[in-house]
């Protein structure tokens, strides 16, 4: 640990007992003049011990976001104080500071002082000053939600594990050693719950870029232990236990891909954790297919690996769609919140209400098959007959398709003369979900799109979620451009396209504004105005249907001409809409739905 660091921890030391503690790999304090008489506590070691004495003064020292964040739990037997101070020494550069989310009115009325700093490497520091004793743990989460987000009302009671500390998953004092797996087989028999769960809070895709480096990283054994070399160079050492924490994903950004070279380390689960968190936070893998002692990264994680190779990387693309595989595999098998689903024995899909809402006839067919798509979530559709009823030829029947499918339907027939804004506002009056999202009745989705959104939600903890308005059509043109839309990120607009948000949010801005057009922006600004958060995931599961008329948001083709990325000649959306198997254009016969132009080869 830096002098420098101890030195903040430390500052303004007053009289009375005080508790160092620490959690993270170094943040332990060296012995030195500076912590003599302090009670030194190293915070993973400590779980289920009291303290009886009185303290005057407790710090803690994480290393990083995601120590500060599995300092949580271990907590709850610290003993109470009225001065706390936080250090974490590290986070990348997309976390906050400290300012904490006060855990609700009238429960920090002792609140004397605040004081928040900046250290070196990223650093922050934290201190209050309180007339009484606190509990610790209730600092801590408060400290952490603001840092990381997360969405302004709490009044809904979110359960045991959802909220505050992740679930770690069995202790390496159960598992034996660390990364042992202790008295089981590592076979076909091991389920993938004997890897600690992965905290998506602070290991998940945001800060994601495009354009890396010709830099590949490889996780490569030296001295019987992993280590993630770049050329001659260390850039991380895998920690015994594997954990993968928000600073090490930020120092691998640059790299187009991390080559995974199976050999000597800690133990299969050290291994395997080490491997699903970076593909959690997106890092684009690459390797030879896993050893059999590996079998808990799961059969589509052992297959993705062998799939792609650093070389064509090169494709910024191709890069991209495999980073969003290998992100929607490990957050849906090995994510805190999907191992909490798992939990009660059947998996539990989130549910979704889908509002629909239409004018024209010829369309609804086509909508309610890109809804039928949707996998990974339950889902509900509301559907809007803006001005024509659901006996109207062609509509009837698309509607008897689809409720032959079994998911529930909603059809309401609102006068031709409500504003669009209404018309939403009542289709989500009708919804029964707790999560809503809006899509449009001429736009193709891909069939994750609804769980990445509910994925992003998740892990950014933003208050309304969107696509970026990546790919559009231009049936004029007969061409497909993609226009550069920073992603993975907050941001103050998403496509109206592709929104979810919940209840509670439309419920405290009072829906969409009753407006013909621009009802979309005008709920983002709402939005905003509360003090919430918007987040904008990737855009490759939807591409955006211009036609020649009849738009909103009225831009000739040459605006997405000139804003363009790269194009391509007739419809040729990303290989994640799965676009073999949904409504693609008519063409001729023999032509490629995926016949490309201007802007180079996909392979």
């Amino acid at each position: 640990m830096k002098v420098e660091v101890l030195d903040e921890a430390l500052k303004g030391r007053g009289p009375g007992r005080l508790m160092l503690c620490h959690i993270g790999r170094g943040s332990t304090p060296a012995p030195s003049r500076s912590v003599t008489g302090i009670e030194v506590v190293d915070l993973p070691r400590v779980t289920g011990l009291s303290f009886g004495a009185t303290v005057e003064r407790v710090v803690l020292l994480a290393a990083t976001t995601a120590d500060l964040r599995a300092a949580i739990p271990l907590s709850g037997g610290l003993p109470s104080a009225a001065e706390v101070r936080i250090v974490v020494m590290t986070s990348a550069p997309h976390i906050g500071p400290p300012f904490p989310v006060v855990p609700g009115s009238g429960q920090w009325e002792g609140l004397l002082d605040f004081q928040v700093g900046r250290l070196a490497d990223r650093g922050w520091s934290c201190a209050f000053a309180f007339t009484d004793p606190v509990e610790i743990q209730v600092v801590l989460r408060a400290v952490a939600q603001g840092m990381l987000g997360g969405r302004r009302d709490r009044r809904v009671p979110v359960p045991e594990g959802l909220d505050g500390a992740p679930d770690t998953g069995p202790t390496w004092e159960e598992l034996g050693r660390s990364g042992a797996l202790v008295g089981r087989v590592v076979g076909p028999g091991v389920s993938v719950d004997a890897v600690p769960a992965v905290d998506e809070r602070v290991v998940n895709p945001m800060g994601f870029v495009r354009s890396a480096k010709p830099k590949v990283g490889r996780l490569v054994s030296r001295g019987g232990r992993w280590v993630l070399a770049v050329g001659d160079r260390v850039r991380w050492r895998v920690p015994e236990d594997g954990a993968v924490t928000d600073v090490v994903v930020a120092g691998l950004r640059d790299l187009r891909a991390v080559r995974v070279e199976w050999g000597r380390h800690s133990g299969p689960v050290a291994a395997v954790r080490a491997v699903v968190g970076l593909a959690a936070a997106g890092v684009p893998l690459v390797g030879a297919r896993p050893p059999m002692w590996a079998w808990p990264l799961g059969e589509e994680l052992h297959a993705l690996l062998g799939r792609a190779s650093e070389e064509g990387f090169v494709d910024e693309l191709l890069r991209e769609e495999h980073s969003v595989r290998w992100r929607r595999v490990a957050l849906r098998v090995y994510g805190r919140q999907a191992r909490w689903y798992r939990s009660g024995g059947e998996p539990v899909e989130p549910s979704v209400s889908v509002v629909l809402c239409t004018r024209r006839p010829e369309m609804v067919g086509f909508a309610l098959r890109q809804v039928a798509r949707q996998r990974g979530v339950g889902v509900e559709v509301v559907l809007a007959l803006h001005g024509f009823g659901a006996g109207t030829s062609g509509v009837r029947e698309a509607i008897e398709t689809y409720r032959r499918s079994g998911r529930p339907l909603v059809v309401w027939e609102p006068d031709s003369e409500m504003v669009f804004g209404s018309v939403l506002n009542g289709a989500i009056a009708r919804a029964s979900g707790s999560l809503v999202a809006k899509m449009d009745d001429d736009d193709w989705y891909g069939p994750d799109h609804l769980w990445d959104l509910v994925a992003a939600r998740r892990y950014s903890g933003a208050d309304l979620v969107g696509c970026a308005a990546e790919y559009h059509h231009l049936e004029q043109l007969d061409l497909t451009v993609r226009r550069p839309v920073r992603s993975e990120c907050f941001a103050r607009h998403v496509t109206g396209a592709a929104m979810l948000t919940d209840r509670t949010v439309l419920e405290e801005v009072g829906g969409f504004r009753p407006w013909k057009v621009d009802e979309d922006a005008g709920l983002l600004d709402d939005v905003r105005v509360m003090g919430g958060a918007i987040y904008r995931t990737h855009g490759l599961g939807c591409v955006i249907r211009r036609r020649p008329a009849g738009h909103t948001w009225r831009e000739d083709p040459g605006y997405f001409l000139r804003g363009a990325h790269r194009q391509w000649r007739g419809w040729r959306p990303s290989v994640l809409l799965e676009p073999d198997l949904m409504d693609a254009p008519v063409r001729a016969p023999g032509e490629s739905p995926l016949d490309m132009t201007t802007s180079g080869s996909r392979r």
